[in-house]
This record gives structure tokens, C-alpha cells and sequence, in this order.
């Protein structure tokens, strides 16, 4: 058992239990028993204090690793010197930052599309999804090379060839069990990530994720039909508001005009929550389009370019009845939102009105559906009304996201039934 002789209990050497983190005295500070009959003397280590001169109350401690008291001594006699040198503060451990590293590329990346802690001119800021996704395919890659023993903290870019990549794409495959959306998505965040390291950070490498052929995925873009929008507005009522798995409520009074206005003009669910009545704006002959931010584009050219990118929604006949039913006549011009929800942030009211919808839709005998088929419905019909000028009023960057995300061919086919090729 440590001891320390009584001439030398005032220099500052104790006995320290680090088990129960107390000063070893002839009582356990725990147990209150005697110390004798103490199961932890192999935790008792030398504990060397030393007072911090003219701070009252302020003291510098050491626990050292030896039964030695003659050791002990001259640890003391060395820690009261190295105190002295260094001003009695306790040595600062400065950390360096590895900046070839991947872990230092991965975080620098997801700063410039978060916004911060990056020069203005590298911010490229994105959607809190699209950050989301990406710290969740950065963290599983980092978990696909630890499990087959790499030391990923020590990896830079350079590092990364076929035969890493592969180890990811059987962890997304087998692993995962990922389905092809899924994993193209993974892969093609990867390929994002390494371009960005290569053309904003000039860092000299191949992208090995170009190696890897994503499947092409192509679904059925399924639109809702008028009976299916009515049974779901019918269904919006204070007595199906439960969720019954939450426990939450989701009725709100805003929903149904809220639905009725994201089939009317096709906006995204935060270009819905922010319109406001002074939006609505007149254009020739007194004909009203809505004048708008174009959100998507605006974030993508942020810290690129100072200029506000418009998107303009036409007013139609059956738009302008909803918008004078909401109060166009009495709220014209006034910055009032549109879309009332005294009771919810932006981003509640977001989850919420996606939340919502397949929930009510469930009192329905419709096939499953979500909040996006009002965008798609209306990018449909908009389409063939106006052909190739479509993507003027979506905000769609081509004709191939058109295609792909939002355009039912089938509709666009039915359509077509007068058609004649003769």
C-alpha cells in the first residue's frame, strides 16, 4: 500500500484512488472503512499538487505511475520546475489540421455547401437533404474501408483506387442491401465530392468514381386525377387528424387551400409556405403571372453571383378563382403569406405538409401517394399545354429532368388520342 512519510505529507505528494477518485487517508473515502481492508490498492498512485503562487485556491495536479516514493520525489522536484517555466498554465496541445487528408476534404466540403467557415467566393451552398445525404454516404464509406482494416483517418484522396471503391460498392450492395436509386445516389455524391476536391481545392488526382457505371433508373411518374384530389380534401377533417402510430395530430386549417394552391401552380413546399399576396403581380393587359424567387437556382449560384433568379407562374382562370376565394381582392400587394400557419415554422410546416398528406390519403381508397405528385400532375398538364416552354415556368434546369422526375408519358400519350400521322 502507497504511503507518504509524514515529513514530506506538506510538499504536496498524495495518494489518490482512481477507482473512487478520492485522497487515500487512513479511511476509504467511498466505503468509509478502513483502508487496510480497501480491494483497489492497485488503483492508489501518487498524486503530486502543487499551489499556484499568489492564486489563492489554484493548484496544478499530476498522477504518476510509480510505487517509488524516491521516484515520486523527483517527479515533483521536475513538475514544480516545468510549472515554473511554463507560468504555472497548463501546456496547451495545439492541434494541426491534416489538410491532404480525406476526413479534412470531406468536412471542408460539406462547409462550402453549408455556408460556413468558407471564403464567400467557394460557398456553393446546398439543400439541408442534399448535406444530409452526403454526410450519410461520407460516413459510410469511411465505414466500408474501417471494416476490411483500413486506417481511414491517414487516407487522402490519392489513396482511393478500383479496389476502394469496390470495397464500398459491395458494402452499399451486400452490406446495405441498397437499391439502385439508393446507391447511384452514394456513388454519385462520392464522384461530387472527389470533382470538387480536384477543381476547387487544385488538388492533382483521378477521380476513380467515374470508373463506376451508374444503372440507369427510370419509374413510371404517376400523376393524381381529379376524383383522387377531392376524396383527399374530404378526408382533411379535425376526426382523422390522428396519427395513430406518432400519437400526433395532423390536422390544420391551412392544409386543404394549401393542397388546392400546390396543384394550381406546381411550387416546391417552401415556394408554397413563402408566397405572399404582393407576389401576384400584373404583366400586360393587366394579365397576373407569379413573380417569385427561383429558390433552387438561387442556392446554387450563391457566393457565385449577386443576381436573384426569377421564375414566373401564369395565373390561370381556375388559379385566379382559388387566389380571390383566399382573399386576393381584400390582401392584394400586402406581403402577407398567402398560405396562413400562425402555429408553424417554415421547416414544421414543410415536414407537416408532406407528413399530412399520405396520412389523409390513407382514409381513401386511392393507391398510395405523396405531397410531390401535385408538382408532377401540374408539370404534366403544363407541358402539354405548353409544350418545350414548360421549364420557363418550373424552374426545371432541362428538358431531361422534365422526362425523367415529373412528366407522365402516359398522360402525354392519352393526350395525343385526335392525333393524326396522316
Amino acid at each position: 500500500m502507497l504511503t507518504v512519510p509524514a515529513k514530506y505529507r506538506r510538499c504536496g505528494i498524495k495518494v489518490k484512488c482512481l477507482k473512487c477518485k478520492f485522497q487515500v487517508s487512513t479511511k476509504c473515502g467511498l466505503t468509509k472503512n478502513a483502508i487496510s481492508s480497501c480491494e483497489n490498492t492497485s488503483q492508489h498512485k501518487y498524486n503530486l499538487v502543487v499551489c499556484v503562487p499568489n492564486t489563492p485556491g489554484a493548484r496544478r495536479t499530476r498522477v504518476i505511475d510509480t510505487t517509488d516514493f524516491n521516484e515520486a520525489l523527483i517527479q515533483m522536484v521536475n513538475f514544480k520546475k516545468e510549472l515554473e517555466n511554463q507560468g504555472y498554465h497548463k501546456q496547451k496541445v495545439i492541434k494541426t489540421k491534416n489538410e491532404t487528408s480525406l476526413n479534412y476534404f470531406m468536412t471542408a466540403y460539406l462547409d462550402a455547401v453549408s455556408g460556413v467557415n468558407t471564403p464567400v467566393i467557394l460557398i456553393r451552398k446546398r439543400s439541408k437533404q442534399h448535406i444530409g445525404d452526403s454526410l450519410r454516404a461520407f460516413e459510410r464509406f469511411r465505414t466500408s474501408l474501417k471494416n476490411v482494416g483500413y486506417h481511414f483517418d491517414g487516407m487522402n484522396p490519392k489513396d482511393i483506387k478500383d479496389e476502394e471503391v469496390s470495397v464500398y460498392h459491395e458494402y452499399l450492395l451486400n452490406d446495405l442491401e441498397l437499391g439502385e436509386r439508393s446507391y447511384n445516389k452514394h456513388m454519385g455524391i462520392m464522384k461530387t465530392l472527389f470533382n470538387w476536391i480536384k477543381r476547387v481545392k487544385d488538388y492533382d488526382m483521378p477521380n476513380t468514381f467515374n470508373h463506376v457505371e451508374l444503372n440507369s433508373v427510370k419509374t413510371h411518374v404517376s400523376i393524381i386525377n381529379k376524383a383522387e384530389f377531392e376524396k383527399i380534401l374530404d378526408a382533411i377533417t379535425i376526426e382523422n387528424s390522428r396519427h395513430v402510430p406518432s400519437g400526433k395530430y395532423y390536422y390544420r386549417d391551412w392544409l386543404k387551400p394549401a393542397y388546392r394552391l400546390a396543384l394550381e401552380t406546381g411550387l416546391r413546399r417552401e415556394e408554397l409556405l413563402t408566397l405572399k399576396w404582393s407576389d401576384i403581380v400584373p404583366v400586360d393587359d393587366g394579365k397576373l403571372v407569379c413573380r417569385i424567387p427561383n429558390l433552387k437556382v438561387n442556392r446554387i449560384m450563391k457566393g457565385r453571383s449577386s443576381k436573384q433568379h426569377m421564375k414566373y407562374i401564369p395565373v390561370t382562370k381556375s388559379l385566379l378563382t382559388l387566389l380571390k376565394e383566399l382573399g386576393y381582392d381584400q390582401n392584394k400587394e400586402t406581403d402577407d403569406r398567402i398560405i396562413d400557419r400562425p402555429d408553424q415554422s417554415l421547416e414544421q410546416a414543410k415536414g407537416l405538409l408532406s407528413r399530412a398528406f399520405s396520412h389523409f390519403n390513407s382514409f381513401t381508397d386511392n393507391r398510395p401517394m405523396q405531397f410531390a405528385v401535385l408538382r408532377k400532375t401540374y408539370i404534366t398538364k403544363l407541358t402539354i399545354a405548353a409544350g418545350a416552354n414548360a421549364k420557363l415556368f418550373t424552374g426545371s434546369s432541362s428538358d431531361e429532368v422534365l422526362k425523367n422526375h415529373y412528366i407522365s408519358s402516359a398522360m402525354v400519350a392519352a393526350s395525343l388520342d385526335s392525333f393524326e400521322v396522316l
